[in-house]
């Protein structure tokens, strides 16, 4: 058995209805109807007042204060927009309205709760959907005052889908059809278009006080008017097969709709009224429940596919913990990972500094070792620099002084690698010039003379080989010589 409880909070009055389901059946337990009491300036009743009229209807009438409970939105504070896409999904497009669609509702984007209230295929692969919105802080408190009166709601609707339950019950056919929900009381008009179970369209405007061309527009004219427009403005010119219009109104105006809508669109006319299959036992319902009968039937979960903005915005509300869950674990993570890298920078400093102060140790031993006269260290590696550079000054003047000797000393280095021992050649007297130098010594005889001046004449580096005098040794019994040579090198 489930019992839900409907409540229909509307400009004029308040409507409660609790039902009953079992055993495959509905039965209507408990109703109650009690108008809004004056509100003097403001036409919008003060939550105060809703709660005083909620609470006594509650208590009065003996309603199951354990019962599901599905409320309607603020009157006139929910808005609708449709959305053309070629995503199939509901989930794609729930995922898309929020963003898509914040510059067509006069709602702030942080306080939008969006839900898809319906949808039909167009040609090719797009898709319309019919979008309804609220403000979160008006949901909220719609679903507080339903707190304050001791209930619990689980669904925050809108009128038409309660209108279009309500249909569904008394034509089990609505799903498969094209239809037209009309409700009219005090309040006004709603109109819903349904197309295949999916709501298309849902209008709210008044019937009174329409002039057209200066004349007076009855209720019945407004009503054809406004049903033909809105059908045209969804179908075009042909809207296909025959409709199917649901009245919800007073016996009057069911009349002359009945009588006036076929003769303007190929429609069948039938009065909305769920309670044919609602067991009523004495009670006589009449429309002014028939919205809150429908929030009643969409409370017992036997009516799929309805929008409920509570759910999307405790759902949003989670998704946004979840959300802030997850930047406060990023953010603690951060700082560990923060502290752990300040940690491992002052390890790594620290390590720095002691090679720092290795390093400088090393260079004060290299100093004192190099330079151990220096007994006033201010800064090594300058020193040492200033030292080098006085050292690389006089070997640049001991090089520019010995430079006229460098080809004469290699003449001579060239000259000592030829002569072997067992020539007992000897040199006794050498002379240097920039580049040439002459040998003056003796020899065992003039052969050996000659094979010396062979071997030099072979040496590339020689220019020239020349005997300058060459006689006869009286005391060794050997020869005498004198020889000059000159280099091509510069």
């Amino acid at each position: 058995m489930k019992r839900s409880i409907g409540i229909d909070i509307n400009r004029d009055k308040i409507s409660i209805v609790q039902l009953c389901f079992t055993g495959g059946k509905f039965s209507l337990e408990r109703a109650s109807v009690r108008e809004m009491p004056e509100s003097g300036s403001s036409e919008e009743k003060t939550t105060a007042d809703i709660q005083f009229l909620i609470n006594s209807m509650i208590t009065e009438e003996n309603f199951d204060m354990s019962a599901k409970v599905t409320v309607t939105a603020p009157y006139d504070r929910v808005f609708f927009q449709n959305f053309r896409t070629d995503l199939s999904a509901d989930e794609d497009i729930g995922h898309l309205i929020k963003f898509e669609l914040e510059d067509d509702f006069p709602i702030p984007f942080d306080e939008l709760v969006a839900g898809i209230c319906g949808g039909r295929e167009l040609k090719g692969d797009d898709r319309e959907y019919l979008v309804g919105a609220i403000n979160r802080s008006e949901l909220r408190g719609r679903v507080e005052t339903i707190k304050e009166a001791h209930l619990k709601c689980s669904t925050v609707t809108t009128d038409v889908f309660a209108l279009y339950a309500a249909a569904s019950l008394s034509d089990n056919l609505i799903d498969n059809t094209t239809s037209v929900i009309v409700h009219s009381d005090n309040s006004g008009v709603i109109l819903a278009i349904g197309v295949k179970g999916r709501l298309v369209c849902d209008r709210h405007f008044s019937s009174q006080n329409e002039v057209e061309g200066g004349t007076p527009l009855t209720s019945i004219q407004v009503l054809t008017r406004e049903i033909e427009m809105t059908l045209r403005a969804i179908f075009g010119s042909n809207a296909g097969a025959r409709l199917k219009v649901f009245i919800s109104a007073n016996n009057e105006l069911l009349d002359d709709l009945s009588a006036r809508l076929p003769e303007i669109i190929n429609c069948e006319v039938v009065a909305l009224n769920p309670f044919t299959k609602i067991d009523c036992s004495e009670r006589q319902p009449n429309t002014d429940i028939v919205i809150a009968a429908g929030l009643a039937l969409i409370g017992t979960n036997e009516i799929p596919e309805v929008l409920n903005f509570l759910a999307i915005d405790e759902f949003s509300s989670d998704r946004t913990a979840e959300t802030k869950r997850g930047l406060f674990v990023a953010g603690a993570l951060i700082l560990v990972i923060g502290a752990l890298l300040a940690v491992r920078l002052f390890y790594e400093l620290n390590n720095l500094e002691n090679q720092h102060d290795l390093v400088k140790k090393q260079i004060r031993e290299v100093f004192v070792q190099t330079l151990p006269e220096e007994k006033r260290i201010v800064n090594e590696l300058a020193q040492m620099n200033e030292q080098l550079e006085t050292i690389q000054a006089e070997y640049g003047t001991l090089a520019a002084g010995l430079s006229d000797r460098v080809l004469p000393l290699r003449i001579l280095q060239v000259i000592s690698e030829k002569i072997t021992p067992n020539q007992n050649i000897r040199i006794n007297d050498i002379s240097m010039a920039p580049e040439s130098v002459r040998l003056a010594g003796a020899a065992p005889s003039f052969e050996s003379v000659d094979n010396l001046m062979s071997v030099l004449r072979r040496v590339s580096e020689f220019n020239t080989i020349e005997v300058q005098s060459i006689d006869v040794d009286p005391q060794s019994s050997g020869v005498r010589f004198t020889l000059s040579v000159t280099t091509v090198l510069k």
